[in-house]
């Protein structure tokens, strides 16, 4: 019999989209698996391809393979099934909802609904406190997220800033698959476990309403609620209701304390939370109404108070303007009855670190129509048009007319002072070209890759120097690359100056600053770029 003919698809995928680890699988079900898009404590998501959908746009999926201590004992098997077929229910505008899942498979898996966006964790961290209008979208957004979730009979259990992906359309629960213990939230969770849960107790909807007002207050003021400390000592603070609601807006502090309470019993219920902070909204944007200015409600103010389908509109436009990068396109080559050897060729480079923190730091996700296909038959992708194979890397030694620049290796261990400096490096180099498209090597395999050139020196590097990351001082999950082989990921000196604390091995070009090096002194370096291979 004759071999398929080839097939080919095209793919809108991230264009920042991290390559697969050696040992990652090239199938998920009936998933193809293009790259990964991140890895958490329950597990790793990758993008993939659902070559069933007759869609561009609609192919890319994220499919998620679940690993955490809560799944170790295969008793928890039933439960995991039944939750994510109730999960599989619950309406989506505002919750990340598992579309296929085998909770039977070895690991179990889920695939999700595409979506781009920025965790609220990073969003806040580098803006700081959100706007009246944001906070009030993301404060309704989800209340109604659990309200769903509730409806079908699940408690969230976990839920925290860095679990909620901020895009387009608004606020979206994540993580909803498998709730972390309380045991593993008493750690940097802390601050969203509410004090029943703190003590061991299960997820319920009042821990959720906890949850709610501490994600709440840190999005309006950019600080945690029960303030920095130990675990016990936040958990102390939250089993007295000491939290500090300063700086958040007037209007939502009544019910956002109140959902602090350390009394479930006393919190309200997530009907009276979404009540109360759509009359804020509307106090908040009727005022001074009836002086010839025109209503923010539109034609709807004109006709009453709006119904909640029309604030939800409304509010909806607050988050308009967090647009994701375009995905660009890729045409992935099809092959049937193919081995089961995963192929040896990474798909996509990873991008700019701007387009990273809009995918891959933020969290991105994905899911189509499920492909059907016999046991023997196994997909095998290529990618025309986008691959950099072959493509040479510009790592020689610097010139002799330009000793500014140089290529060195920073290792941790070797660092007598790797808090106040001066920080030593070792100048090295090599006879041939990274090989690309490989798989992503470990830290020690990277370094042994590079002969020393010259005797090891000293630096000194301000906490203001510029540094671009590709792998180790940026997101160990991930690689940020240039067609290069060049770091993209932005960081401080001060960030890298705190990595050769306890990171690994690197390979960095540095340049110096002109007429640093005097009488033997250490000399100043004012750039550094990682770099790295897929």
């Amino acid at each position: 019999m004759s071999p398929r003919s080839l097939r080919e698809i095209s793919v809108l995928v991230p264009p920042d989209l991290a390559p697969l680890y050696p040992d990652d699988p090239s199938r998920i079900g009936p998933y193809l698996v293009l790259g990964r898009l991140g890895q958490g404590a329950t597990g790793t998501v990758y993008a993939a391809v659902d070559a069933a959908s007759s869609s561009p746009g609609d192919r890319l999926v994220a499919v998620k393979v679940l690993a955490s201590p809560e799944l170790e004992s295969p008793d928890v098997y039933p439960a995991l099934e039944q939750r994510l077929r109730a999960l599989s229910n619950v309406d989506p505008r505002r919750v990340v909802v598992p579309l296929d899942f085998d909770s039977n498979a070895n690991p179990p898996w889920l695939s999700m609904p595409y979506l781009a966006g920025e965790r609220l964790s990073h969003y806040v961290t580098k803006r700081g406190g959100l706007g009246t209008g944001k906070l009030i979208a993301l404060a309704t957004g989800l209340a109604e997220g659990l309200s769903a979730l509730h409806t079908r009979g699940v408690a969230h259990g976990s839920l925290r800033p860095s679990e909620v992906l901020l895009e387009s359309h608004g606020p979206h629960i994540m993580e909803c698959a498998v709730p972390a213990s309380a045991e593993r939230m008493r750690g940097s969770g802390a601050t969203w476990l509410s004090p029943e849960r703190f003590l061991g107790g299960t997820p319920a909807p009042a821990s959720d309403v906890f949850a709610w007002g501490a994600v709440v207050a840190f999005a309006g003021t950019g600080r945690l609620p029960f303030g920095p400390g130990e675990p016990e000592e936040i958990a102390e603070r939250a089993a007295h209701g000491s939290f500090d609601l300063d700086g958040l807006a007037r209007g939502l502090r009544p019910v956002v304390g109140r959902a602090l309470d350390p009394d479930p019993d006393r919190r309200p219920s997530l009907r009276e939370v979404i009540g109360a902070v759509i009359a804020m909204w509307q106090a908040e944007n009727t005022e001074g109404l009836g002086n010839g200015a025109e209503s923010p409600l539109g034609d709807a103010a004109g006709a009453g108070s709006p119904g909640r389908d029309d604030l939800a509109l409304i509010l909806e436009r607050e988050w308009h303007a967090v647009e994701p990068p375009s995905r660009v396109p890729q045409v992935i080559r099809l092959e049937g009855r193919m081995s089961n050897r995963r192929p040896t060729r990474a798909l996509f480079m990873a991008g700019s670190a701007a387009l990273a923190l809009g995918f891959v730091g933020a969290g991105v996700w994905g899911l189509s129509q499920v492909i059907g296909s016999d046991e023997d038959d196994t997909l095998v992708s290529d990618a025309s048009g986008g691959s950099v194979e072959g493509e040479p890397v510009d790592e020689s030694p610097p010139a002799e007319d330009d000793p500014l620049t140089l290529v060195v290796r920073f290792d941790p261990a070797e660092q007598e002072a790797p808090v106040s400096g001066p920080w030593v490096y070792t100048p090295v180099d090599r006879d041939d070209e990274p090989v690309r498209n490989q798989g992503v090597p470990s830290h020690s395999a990277w370094a042994e890759q590079w002969d020393e050139a010259g005797e090891p020196g000293e630096a000194v590097i301000s906490p203001e120097t510029e540094v671009l990351c590709a792998k180790f001082c940026a997101a160990p999950n991930h690689v940020f690359l240039d067609e290069e082989g060049r770091g993209t990921w932005e960081l401080t000196g001060g960030d890298f100056i705190d990595y050769l604390s306890w990171g690994p091995v690197m390979i960095v070009e540095v340049t110096f600053a002109e007429g640093s090096e005097e009488d033997g002194e250490p000399r100043e370096i004012v750039q550094i770029t990682e770099l790295f291979t897929d």
